[in-house]
């Protein structure tokens, strides 16, 4: 009997399974859709993730929140898309005061959570403002605030809640004190320090972004996979040289990898294994800075473009979940998500009701086995105020991009069909006018104009 009713227990996890999960988000920094083996990299190995996407559930079309990190991150804090996030590019600028972006670590706080982030910080873009973290919901914080810390392997100060400490020996190139483990050290002790409430940390990792470097435990690791490895002289001194740019890129994903594993490690030693949501992502496609291009590895698989287009590669991310008491393993999906569906689906989870004017839509029916009750999205918008400006917009299998926005001088819209054509090679526009304008109406009216981030060929069109 005993055996009978253990069976039936394990048909409805969502029914039975703590209705308040912890939740630990890990945001990488430009790692690609193919960086990990469970997503087809050849060259190394990532068997923490490989795991961990065996004993739960694996996105196959998850989306950034944009093509460079600030608005991406704005984007997963906040619930909006692209085109009402209120950071759309990169730079000095943080997150708008409550209630104009509250963030679900506010949200989560507020309903009795213990909040922290750890690593570089996803609310303050290129500031030294330690102090907006908690403004932001982050209980506890240890890392950097400028995103321009993050591009150094070594930096020379970080930030424990609003107090700085100096990291001596670190030369931004060199020194004792590698971020990652630095973060990773911190991560494990906050966890150790949690008692009965439900907690919510976010583990933001900002490898592998250049500047590479990597211990030589880590290179040796990956070095056998490799061939026609190459070298790099910084010619700014901003980003260090590298004499293996393809093993340190691969040293750089295993050494986060090996972070997945201590942190489930930690789970399990705790008890707290069955019921911790753990999500693993990162924040855009990988990149070509530092001496590296996502094609040397292929990081961002067969998809096209890396880091700033709004090609696949640019947006297309890897996502994994795992739940244990509540996700039913084994699992992948090509539901199309983006970013700005993350809160809303904590929300649910955490039975909050989401801020009002949002975009995201949750994925909690997918995640706890009920795809059948799964909402979707009628489009995904995107738009990059770099390089004369960019916008894309999904909707179903279909996708329309266009490159220069400039007033008066717009340039010739693509359209892609995405389920034949991941890599975007086949350009319909002229074989789909009806379809194409249709999209293009769409991404008309798929954006509000932010004034911190004026975008002229779209906030006063001239076509």
């Amino acid at each position: 009997m005993i055996r009978w009713f253990l069976v039936w227990l394990s048909l409805f996890p969502i029914t039975l399974a703590a209705q308040r999960p912890n939740v630990i988000l890990v945001i990488t920094d430009d790692l690609g859709y193919g960086d990990l083996s469970c997503y087809g990299q050849k060259h190394f190995s990532t068997p923490h993730l490989d795991r961990m996407a065996a004993e739960g559930l694996r996105f196959t079309r998850h989306y950034a929140g944009a093509t460079v990190c600030a608005p991406s991150r704005c984007s997963l804090m906040t619930g909006r898309d692209g085109g009402h996030a209120s950071i759309r590019g990169n730079g000095p600028v943080s997150l708008r005061p409550d209630p104009e972006d509250r963030t679900i670590a506010s949200l989560l706080r507020d309903a009795g959570y213990d909040t922290a982030l750890v690593g570089k910080s996803c609310v303050t873009g290129n500031t030294q403002t330690p102090e907006t973290l908690r403004e932001k919901g982050f209980d506890y914080f240890y890392g950097t605030t400028d995103h321009k810390d993050g591009h150094f392997r070594f930096p020379k100060f970080v930030y424990e809640n609003d107090k700085r400490i100096e990291l001596e020996g670190n030369t931004l190139h060199s020194g004792p004190h590698y971020d990652l483990t630095l973060y990773q050290n911190q991560a494990l002790a906050w966890l150790d320090r949690r008692s009965e409430k439900p907690f919510f940390l976010v583990l933001s990792l900002p490898l592998p972004h250049a500047s590479l470097a990597a211990p030589e435990e880590a290179l040796a690791r990956v070095r056998k996979g490799i061939r026609n490895e190459v070298s790099h002289k910084a010619g700014d001194r901003h980003y260090s040289d590298v004499r293996e740019v393809k093993a340190t890129h691969a040293a750089m994903v295993t050494l986060i990898d090996d972070t997945m594993g201590r942190l489930l490690e930690k789970l399990r030693e705790k008890n707290q294994d069955r019921n911790t949501l753990v999500m693993f992502t990162s924040d855009n496609g990988s990149h070509a800075e530092g001496g590296y291009h996502y094609s040397m590895l292929q990081s961002n698989g067969s998809l096209r473009g890396g880091k700033r287009d709004l090609y696949e590669g640019g947006i297309r991310v890897p996502l994994i979940a795992r739940w244990p008491a509540a996700c039913p393993a084994g699992r992948t999906s090509d539901h199309a998500s983006a970013f700005w569906d993350f809160l809303p689906t904590l929300c649910e989870l955490a039975g909050l009701t989401p801020p009002a004017g949002i975009q995201g839509i949750s994925y909690a029916p997918l995640l706890t086995g009920r795809a059948s009750d799964q909402p979707k999205h009628e489009s995904l918008y995107w738009e990059f105020h770099e390089m004369n400006g960019r916008r894309a917009l999904i909707s179903g299998d279909w996708k329309v991009v266009q490159y220069g926005l400039k007033p008066g001088a717009f340039g010739k819209a693509q359209l892609y069909r995405i389920s034949g054509d991941p890599g975007e090679q086949k350009n319909l526009a002229d074989a789909e006018p009806e379809r194409l304008a249709e999209l293009m109406r769409r991404m008309d009216t798929a954006r509000v104009p932010e004034a911190r981030f004026p975008l002229p060929g779209l906030d006063s069109p001239v076509r």
